[in-house]
């Protein structure tokens, strides 16, 4: 977590008190072009930067984070730090790793129940639906999201979740398509999140992982190809195309969409 990283794709960004924090420019469209570097930034939460942190933020110039975190991340995570010049707006998404009681669920959860629960692939069925249930049950917070990264002092952006790795997954699957990024490259980049030194590890100092939870708990600290791709899946066919959920769903219709891509495609 704490050196400098250079994404198979995308930029090199080094933090040490932030998890997951990478630029996805770099990426390849399908036109032959790239994304331009230093414009979307995707990452875990920024509550606890390091003082070179602060000093790198400020130097990427933020001008926008979009906390896709809930009330009750925000209280276990601790606040943002927002960096001189940057405005922050909250945007929560459903969390396909946990809702708001999962971790006094998991602190203080009877094992039988917790089994019941979590166990026999329960733990993924219930991920998978809610990567498909955040495209249609967030498509307000999506559309300002999209809205706001198309505003004036839009960019750079930092869009963030807790681990950055489910959240902002699919928001950033969301802009890298309208980027005209491919599928497979969006995939590749998404499963990064599982590289050894960006994986999401529970908050120790709030919750004390006790051993015998480790495996029930394992599926909510990766990612996996099938989440995105069903999040991407329920784009494409819940509106009856792409453009249609991004039109009708999201009211982002052509004219935005190409001012974001003229915003963070290289020319």
């Amino acid at each position: 977590m704490g050196h400098q990283h250079a994404d198979a794709e995308g930029g090199t960004v080094a933090l040490e008190g932030v998890r997951n924090f990478r630029d996805i420019g770099g990426l390849p469209t399908a036109d032959g072009r790239r994304v331009r570097p230093g414009r979307y930034f995707r990452s875990g939460h920024l509550a606890k930067p390091t003082e070179d942190d602060r000093k790198n933020l400020a130097t990427l110039g933020i001008r926008l984070i979009v906390d896709l975190r809930s009330p009750a991340d925000i209280e276990l995570d601790g606040a943002d730090h927002v960096p001189d010049g940057a405005r922050w707006i909250n945007l929560p998404m459903t969390d396909p790793a946990r809702h708001s009681d999962f971790w006094s669920d998991m602190k203080k959860g009877n094992m039988a129940v917790l089994r019941d629960r979590l166990g026999d692939g329960k733990a993924e069925k219930a991920i998978a639906f809610d990567y498909r249930d955040q495209v249609v049950s967030r498509t307000a917070n999506h559309a300002v999201l999209l809205n706001s990264l198309v505003e004036a002092d839009g960019l750079p952006a930092v869009v963030h979740c807790s681990a950055g790795k489910d959240r902002a997954g699919i928001a950033a699957a969301l802009v890298q398509r309208i980027a005209g990024v491919p599928d497979e490259v969006i995939l590749a980049n998404y499963l990064e999140s599982n590289d050894p030194e960006r994986r999401y590890r529970p908050n120790s100092d709030k919750l004390a992982m006790r051993p015998e939870l480790m495996e029930l708990f394992a599926p909510f600290l990766e990612v996996r190809a099938e989440y995105l791709q069903g999040a991407l899946s329920m784009m494409d066919t819940n509106w009856g195309s792409f453009d249609a959920y991004l039109a009708d769903g999201l009211g982002f219709g052509p004219e935005k969409q190409q001012r974001l891509r003229e915003l963070i495609v290289e020319d």
